[in-house]
């Protein structure tokens, strides 16, 4: 998908994960959204095709109810005119940075001119570094162009004002969603804009010079404390060779470089501005022109082919639920028979988790200690769902062990521990320390297989605090 596609499939997934309460987006507009991004573009198409008209669709209805959305669901326009208005500034500057005073004399010492190439080679020897530095950290990108693009991540928090509570978390995470994923992108786009008014610099400055030498006469010469006429002829042989190249206009020797030294009157400037004018654009404007274009091509093609992985889970569901129907669960109860309300309320909690797109496969109780492991219905699960309840003292050798078994079985579908807190809470409900304990027990049983089991009430569950804490988990389980 291209650099808009993905903005906007991120900015979906955004709002889906941090609205629980399905205040912006319902669960009727989630499932008209699956269902006509399915019907549109057909059975066969990629994963992508998919993920990308379901955030148009959703998009397009957010913005009947949020107007000012719209300048989110797309890159900023003001894109074209900042990179404009940078090129106009940046010559402008240089233009009138070239003014040389009222003596109309030029120090073929001081800058403007040989300050410009100065810093232009030092900005080349600093790039040179960050690559070398950027290679060996295996960093694409080094703290010089990271710097860079601070200020595009400003342009991500346009919708300001009375936006509802939780739009305004929803846009939140993308921003800081989207600044992680965009920053290659954002970072060829500063680089060439910082390489284009480089360009447009030099230019200026060499169009101002040439424009003032029509009007008046310039006249050349040097003055220095510290550098004799030898120095400053060999510094000149190297900082004018390229223009003398271009242009074939002998470099000057030492006796001629002797005679306009001092406070003399100098000479004629016409034959120092042709070599430094040659000499900058050898040095300053080609190279920074061939470096814009190199970052031109590296922002294209990322634009075109923005690298977002499908590997996360709120992706993957969607995928499997549009690729399979509804996502089969397999839950296994250990050592603990789950009422039948009990069954419907975690049928609840994952319905909304997996967008009522949820099928739970309950299998027989295993009996405490039991080392047979009923067999996963499904190849390919949506997920598996272990059931203990709070009452049972956690125990490594057994419950440890069920899940380790379960994993073993069918490792690659996400692990879910769900714990019933019914019966022990209503046991000890006045003694909320001696439930905080016996949570915190079950939660260091499993630290180690890497799960953070959920505690809920199946009597009577908290939908959008048990569905919320176990979609965020599933967000965060490694891939």
């Amino acid at each position: 998908m291209n650099e808009r596609n993905a903005r906007e499939v991120v900015l979906v997934r955004a709002i889906e994960t941090a609205d629980g309460a399905r205040e912006i987006v319902s669960d009727a507009d989630r499932e008209w959204a699956s269902r006509a991004s399915a019907e549109i573009v057909g059975e066969h198409a990629s994963d992508e095709a998919f993920l990308t008209r379901r955030a148009a669709l959703l998009l397009e209805r957010l913005r009947e109810r949020y107007p000012r959305m719209r300048v989110l669901a797309s890159p900023p326009t003001t894109r074209g005119i900042l990179a404009v208005a940078l090129a106009i500034g940046a010559f402008v500057i240089g233009a009138l940075g070239v003014d040389v005073g009222p003596s109309k004399r030029i120090n073929l010492l001081a800058p403007p001119l040989l300050g410009l190439l100065a810093w232009n080679l030092a900005v080349y020897v600093v790039l040179l570094v960050e690559a070398l530095a950027s290679r060996h950290r295996g960093d694409a990108f080094g703290p010089f162009r990271r710097a860079i693009v601070g200020g595009w991540r400003e342009a991500m928090h346009p919708v300001r004002g009375s936006t509802p509570r939780p739009l305004a978390v929803a846009l939140a995470r993308f921003a800081t969603d989207w600044s992680a994923l965009a920053l290659p992108i954002w970072t060829r786009r500063a680089t060439r804009l910082l390489h284009v008014g480089a360009m447009m610099l030099a230019f200026g400055a060499i169009v101002g010079l040439y424009a003032r030498g029509i009007a008046f006469e310039f006249r050349a010469g040097w003055q220095s404390t510290f550098l004799n006429a030898a120095d400053v002829t060999r510094i000149l042989d190297v900082v004018l060779a390229p223009g003398a190249w271009v242009t074939r206009l002998p470099l000057p020797d030492e006796a001629h470089v002797t005679a306009i030294g001092g406070a003399g009157a100098g000479e004629n400037a016409a034959s120092w501005i042709h070599l430094y004018a040659a000499a900058i654009a050898i040095v300053v404007i080609l190279p920074r022109l061939v470096l814009a274009a190199f970052a031109w091509i590296g922002e294209r093609r990322l634009a075109r082919r923005f690298p977002l992985l499908l590997e996360h889970a709120y992706y993957r569901r969607l995928v499997r639920r549009w690729r399979e129907g509804s996502a089969q669960l397999e839950i296994f109860p250990y050592s603990f028979d789950v009422a039948p309300e009990r069954r419907e309320a975690l049928a609840r909690v994952m319905a909304r988790v997996f967008d009522a797109g949820a099928a739970l496969d309950w299998h027989p109780s295993t009996l405490y200690g039991d080392d047979a492991i009923p067999p996963a219905s499904h190849a390919s699960p949506g997920a598996l769902v272990a059931i203990f309840n709070l009452a049972a003292t956690p125990e490594r050798e057994n419950h440890a062990a069920f899940v380790e078994a379960l994993r073993a079985r069918a490792p690659h579908p996400p692990m879910i521990a769900v714990v019933d807190s019914t019966d022990f809470a209503d046991r000890f409900k006045d003694a909320p320390q001696r439930i905080a304990e016996r949570e915190e027990a079950w939660r260091r049983l499993f630290a180690a297989q890497r799960i953070e089991p959920l505690f809920v009430r199946l009597a009577d569950p908290d939908l959008r605090e048990a569905g919320d804490t176990l979609a965020m988990r599933l967000e965060e389980m490694p891939q």
